[in-house]
């Protein structure tokens, strides 16, 4: 396996484990998101609503279509899209001052679109720019490509959720018994 051939299997690995998490979030949660849309792009609630479950719902079949060999391509050209659009949202929002958390991962108390959204966004793109590039055809075992997502997905999952992680791993305190 060539480093080439590595890097890209990770950057896939990477972007799906990004796009299923964000999706499924959103599916899950999506009035986390729900007010950064409206505020975002000054939609009615019903609107917004509906326009995060569109996204979630792209988000969701875009890390899919990244693992999927045949649909690779156009996975990869959506995420790069989605990638600039993300950093344009995280532009407007440091522009307009909005304070409204992104809800981006389902989560009530995540920041606010800003420079972590655009940096975010950037990173996909260019993920994407390398997958479209050719360079994912250079993939050698992409049998592996499921295994590598689940477990980048798992440690996403921990790390957004590690407040909630450390509370059930912490040992709880235990009512003293009297005999």
């Amino acid at each position: 396996m060539t480093g080439s051939a590595l890097a890209v299997g990770l950057i896939i690995c990477g972007t799906t484990a990004v796009f299923v998490s964000t999706g499924l979030g959103k599916l899950a949660a999506p009035e986390a998101s729900r007010a950064a849309v409206a505020a975002l792009l000054r939609l009615p609630e019903p609107r917004a609503q509906r326009a995060v479950r569109l996204l979630a719902v792209v988000e969701t079949l875009t890390g899919i279509a990244l693992i999927v060999p045949s649909l690779r391509t156009a996975g990869a050209a959506v995420a790069g899209v989605l990638g600039l659009l993300f950093a344009g949202a995280g532009l407007v929002g440091r522009a307009r001052g909005l304070a409204t958390p992104c809800g981006c991962f389902g989560q009530r108390d995540s920041r606010p679109l800003g420079l972590r959204s655009v940096l975010v966004g950037l990173a996909l793109g260019a993920g994407a720019l390398v997958v479209l590039r050719g360079a994912a055809d250079a993939v050698p075992r992409p049998d592996l490509l499921p295994i590598g997502v689940a477990g980048l997905t798992v440690l996403l999952a921990v790390w957004i959720w590690r407040d909630m992680v450390r509370e059930l791993v912490r040992p709880r305190p235990t009512a003293a018994t009297h005999d």
